[in-house]
Formats: C-alpha cells, structure tokens, sequence
C-alpha cells in the first residue's frame, strides 16, 4: 500500500529529524515540501514537488496515490506539527487516512514558550498564517492571559501590532 509519510521539521532542519525519519526522506518516491524544506535535501534521488497551491498539490498526491504500485512512499515535508495548525488537517479531510503517518516536531509555539519559560496549556492559540487575523480582536477583548499568534509573511508581528 503506499503510504505517506508528512514530517514535521525543526528549526534545526535536516539536522532536527531523527535517523528513522531522515531513512524514509532518502527513500521517498515523491518528496513535496516548500523550497526551504526540500533544500534541506538536496541529494534526494526521487521526484520532488514545490508545496505552492495546496489543493494542487493534493491533486498530484491522490493522482499518485491512485496509479501507485505498492512500494510508492510519498513524504509531505513541514515545519513543526503537522496537526498543530498544519497541512495535517487538510490531508486528513482530502485524503484516505490509513494512508497517512505522521511524525510530528516541536511546534514553533511550544518552542517559544519554553524559551521563555512560561507554561503554556492555557494560552489561546491563534493562526494567522495564511488566514485572517479576525479571531485575535475578540481574544483581546476576552482577557485572555496569553495569547500566542502563527504569523507568515503577510501577517506579520508589525502588521498585528
């Protein structure tokens, strides 16, 4: 059965993942994940496919997924948790689930809190990566303690702020 295998990557890079996940990158048939993520592998043998449009990409997965011979390993690069606010949710709803494997990394808010050493179960977590920043206003006006905020390039700190 092909199986595919979404990967979770530290701030570290390659160097972040553990010998067993790093074995199934070098022997990925497709290896998908942003310029950033597939530079981190740049002697991978397989095919490789740029994440950009992620409806397109799941397109090329299932069409994969649906001419594949059983020895097919497709592996989904990310950063941190795949099911933190991740693309682990989109190919859970997009794709069969006994297909995919997840192997989850430190996210960047786990990350962020530990470097400053406050617990963080009861933070309210809010993604505008890739989305609208319209949950923030009303966390504020809540009181909520801590609020953590994902931000990308178009949302940024200063663009909050």
């Amino acid at each position: 059965m092909t199986s595919i295998h979404v990967v979770g990557i530290g701030l570290d890079g390659a160097a972040s993942l553990t010998d067993q996940v790093k074995e199934l990158v070098e022997r990925a048939t497709l290896l998908v994940g942003s310029e950033r993520h597939l530079g981190y592998f740049p002697n991978h043998q397989g095919s490789q496919l740029v994440l950009g449009n992620f409806t397109d990409a799941i397109e090329l997965i299932r069409k994969q997924l649906d001419g594949a011979d059983h020895d097919t390993l497709i592996v989904v690069l990310v950063s941190g948790d795949p099911l933190f606010f991740g693309l682990g949710r989109l190919l859970l709803s997009q794709l069969p689930p006994s297909t995919l494997r997840f192997h989850p990394h430190v996210s960047a808010i786990q990350l962020a809190f530990s470097r400053i050493k406050v617990p963080w179960q009861d933070a309210k977590v809010i993604s505008a990566h890739g989305r609208s920043m319209e949950q923030l206003i009303p966390a504020l006006k809540q009181g909520v303690d801590k609020i953590a905020v994902l931000t990308d390039g178009t949302n940024t700190p200063e663009a909050i702020a």
